[in-house]
């Protein structure tokens, strides 16, 4: 397909030297470029071609669905949902035989490896101008439903900029009306005719035309430079055509004359699409470029991202509390170290203790500011009714809170980002593709140098994520659509799941929410748009930025030096750590744990005393002054031995020696005799740690504490089951964890009321509904262990996490959950 925007479109088969697709895809060398010789004349020329045929195509479908997908037959509905997928292949391909069989196809390159081949047929224009136009999912029961109602009853005008966003273009496209000396713009905002949808027109000219009406900021937030303007009328000249054609083959039996004859029918119900059992975010991802743009939706960003401050506070106290979580994560921390993950010296072990505590206390106090600015915004409902409509303006108080979360979440950005790239090559996972991995002198460029030879698995996950932390890769492919590709490949592809191991995902969980945060801010048009034209980045809000970041920075810098000169920080193969939580309860067990649990604390008051001395920040009280309570801190109590209740003897009578032949016949003048059941007879260790019998176990566990009984709540018993294990009996002096299936704590926290959703990388959020049963009103997010993704059970150790990140979060034990 020839199109003005698209310059080397038509280089034939003799196209070689370009290099390979995945080189000529990564340098930008395929993606759609404009045309620099158009003129005026040109583009209102091709305006109006364009326009008429969207608007014609647009009127021809919305008569079709005003009389065949109305509420009473749903004609086109039912007839698509009973074809099967190949009988809905053969119409898509009628309706476009050029459509592209995978999903973003414009991201083909980073998925296929080839050889130098002829650009025309490696790269149609069609994947990068229409990437959700494709085979797989458009052949799916309900994706096509979806665009077809939502594209045939709303009018083109919103989608233009939606259209153009989605599009995958190259460089040159960044233009602004401002850097024009004579600048152009097209109008699409309450245009209904060809001649009007579209229409080009000089700056000058639309304010004489109606200067009341358009201020000078509203030129810029509502007027498309010529170029892009042209752009989205070829793109949506395209959706509405092939809409059309396979409205028509879905009717195949109507004849064209009833499309505009048949009476008139009401509207259907919006329709629900049947996902899975559990919500999950590639359903959304792949739903959202069928449906209308969706706006700022302000409640879901503020509960997301209150979770994950919640997180990281459990993560920080989970890090001063449990030994066993505290070496678990320095090890995580020292193996995707750039300098030799072989090295076993103190120095080593102390720089990875300081990375980990650092980004801890750098992830709470960026994650507390994007928080509490999410607070004190009010509703869009109230900043619109205070807003500036002419100007197209908000309140001064609101811009201003706008704009310092928009400077917190492009500085916090560059935390996780930085992480990955500095950490991906050094992975365990990953190291032997990376041949310069363990190089100190070695920049970060040079560490990622890929060894040829690898799996194409290994190539994919290189080639995503290096188009993420790459600067000239974000600025080609954009950082959302490169993270919804990276999501993919951890969806679809399980051999390159398996290499990207918990803490990277971690890592890209943090960056992709983050990207979440700007692309949702981007969303708040033409608001966001304006004050970011007019620069209302004002001096407070630098400083304020600046004051977060010099904080963040002197944190750093003092718990590095901590760590360096601390005299309570061994390597984690010394006896001192050892914390053998997930054993059976013993004497020796126990003292070792005390013991450990005793040197983490040392530990930290150590860390928090030199902190205080180099930079006068005292740790607690900077948590205390962000609203964290100091928390009591769970501390293994010291062992006390079984109690053995001495079973009485039972005194034997006499009997004579003809009543003891059937003891099961009554004796005249004798009251029945209840026997007492039998004690199972115990075998006694002899060697190694003493174990307890379960007899033992029962008699040792004390009484349940009532001094505080809470609520109780009745649950099923596979969900009991569940919470027994993650959570401590109350008054229990030990409570030794036991293995579960994550889809049991799926559905258990379901059952209480905390709906599920799998959000990017590995994380689950729960959110309360309104129906919980449990009275809560935050949610909470855990990562997905990597056991997990192998099909195995979650470990006795992130049972204990869970079961204590619950109890901290809202103090719920075992004891308040009562089988039916």
């Amino acid at each position: 397909m020839a199109s003005y925007t698209y310059e080397l479109i038509e280089l034939g088969d003799d196209a070689h030297g370009l290099g390979c697709k995945c080189c000529r895809f990564s340098k930008g060398l395929d993606l759609p470029s404009p045309r620099k010789d158009l003129s005026t004349t040109e583009a209102r020329k091709l305006a109006l071609g364009f326009a008429t045929s969207v608007l014609r195509d647009w009127t021809a479908l919305n008569a079709i669905l005003k009389r065949f997908e109305g509420k009473s037959n749903r004609t086109i509905q039912k007839r698509w949902l009973k074809k099967s997928v190949k009988q809905r292949k053969e119409i898509l391909l009628k309706a476009c035989p050029e459509m592209p069989t995978c999903h973003r196809p414009d991201f083909q390159g980073f998925r296929e490896t080839l050889k130098t081949a002829p650009r025309s047929r490696t790269c149609p224009s069609r994947a990068y101008l229409w990437p959700y136009i494709n085979l797989e999912d458009l052949q799916q029961p309900h994706p096509l439903l979806l665009f077809l109602n939502c594209r045939g009853r709303v009018l083109p005008e919103q989608f233009i900029s939606a259209d153009i966003e989605a599009a995958h273009l190259g460089r040159g496209w960044e233009f602004h009306l401002k850097c024009c000396q004579n600048p152009e713009s097209m109008v699409f905002h309450d245009q209904r005719t060809p001649r009007k949808y579209g229409e080009v027109l000089e700056l000058g000219e639309s304010l004489m035309r109606s200067p009341s009406q358009y201020s000078f900021a509203m030129i810029f937030v509502t007027r498309t430079h010529p170029s892009l303007g042209l752009f989205g009328l070829e793109v949506q000249a395209g959706i509405y055509s092939f809409l059309l054609d396979c409205a028509k083959l879905i009717l195949h039996d109507v004849h064209p004359a009833q499309y505009f004859l048949a009476p008139h029918q009401a509207a259907p119900a919006p329709l629900v699409p049947k996902r899975g059992e559990w919500i999950t975010l590639q359903d959304h991802m792949l739903e959202a470029p069928y449906r209308l743009p969706q706006g700022l939706d302000l409640d879901r960003i503020k509960a997301m991202v209150s979770a994950r401050r919640s997180a990281v506070v459990d993560h920080l106290w989970m890090l001063r509390e449990d030994p066993g979580y505290f070496i678990e994560n320095l090890n995580d921390w020292k193996e995707h170290d750039y300098r030799d993950h072989k090295c076993t010296c103190g120095e080593c072990w102390r720089d990875a203790a300081a990375e980990m505590i650092s980004d801890g206390f750098s992830s709470f106090l960026f994650w507390h500011a994007i928080n509490r600015l999410f607070k004190q915004m009010p509703s869009i409902e109230a900043q619109l009714a205070r807003a500036d409509l002419e100007q197209v303006r908000l309140k001064a108080e609101d811009e201003q809170r706008w704009a310092e979360l928009d400077g917190t979440v492009n500085m916090m950005m560059l935390m996780p980002m930085n992480r990955i790239r500095a950490g991906l090559p050094s992975s365990p996972r990953l190291r032997h593709c990376y041949p310069n991995a363990g190089q100190v002198r070695a920049t970060v460029e040079e560490r990622w140098i890929f060894k040829f030879g690898r799996t194409d698995a290994e190539r994919r996950v290189d080639i995503v994520f290096n188009a993420i932390t790459n600067a000239e890769q974000r600025s080609l492919h954009q950082l959302t659509p490169l993270i919804q590709e990276a999501q993919y490949m951890l969806d679809t592809q399980p051999a390159s799941a398996q290499l990207v191991d918990g803490w990277v995902l971690n890592q890209f969980s943090d960056l992709a929410l983050l990207a979440e945060l700007g692309e949702s801010m981007d969303r708040f048009k033409p608001w966001v748009e304006a004050w970011r034209v007019c620069s209302l980045r004002s001096s407070a809000v630098d400083k304020k930025v600046t004051k977060l970041l010099c904080l963040d920075s002197t944190l750093i810098e003092s718990i590095t030096i901590a760590c360096k000169n601390s005299t309570m920080l061994h390597p984690p193969s010394s006896r001192l750590w050892q914390y053998p939580a997930n054993k059976r309860p013993s004497k020796a067990n126990t003292d070792q744990m005390r013991h450990a649990e005793a040197h983490l604390d040392l530990f930290w008051e150590e860390i928090e005393e030199i902190v205080l001395d180099i930079c006068g920040e005292d740790l607690p009280e900077l948590l205390a002054a962000r609203g964290l309570r100091r928390r009591k801190l769970h501390r293994t109590p010291a062992w006390k031995e079984p109690v053995v209740v001495a079973v009485p003897e039972v005194k034997s009578k006499s009997v004579s020696p003809l009543t003891a032949l059937d003891t099961n016949v009554p004796r005249f003048g004798e009251k029945a005799e209840v026997h007492a059941e039998s004690t199972p007879k115990c075998k006694v260790k002899t060697r190694g740690a003493p174990t307890l019998s379960p007899m033992a176990e029962i008699l040792a566990t004390p009484e349940p504490t009532t001094a505080t009984p809470g609520p109780s709540v009745k649950v099923k018993k596979r969900t009991y089951r569940v919470f027994d294990a993650l959570l401590p009996h109350p008054g229990a002096e030990n409570h030794q964890r036991t293995e579960i299936a994550w889809d049991d704590l799926l559905q258990a926290m379901n059952d209480i009321g905390m709906l599920p959703e799998k959000l990017y990388g590995s994380v689950w959020s729960f959110k309360p509904t309104p129906d919980a049963i449990v009275g809560v009103t935050r949610g909470i997010q855990f990562h997905e262990p990597r056991e997990v993704r192998r099909g195995q059970k979650i470990n006795a150790h992130m049972v204990r996490v869970f079961g204590r990140r619950l109890q901290h979060a809202y103090g719920w034990t075992a004891g308040m959950f009562v089988c039916e």
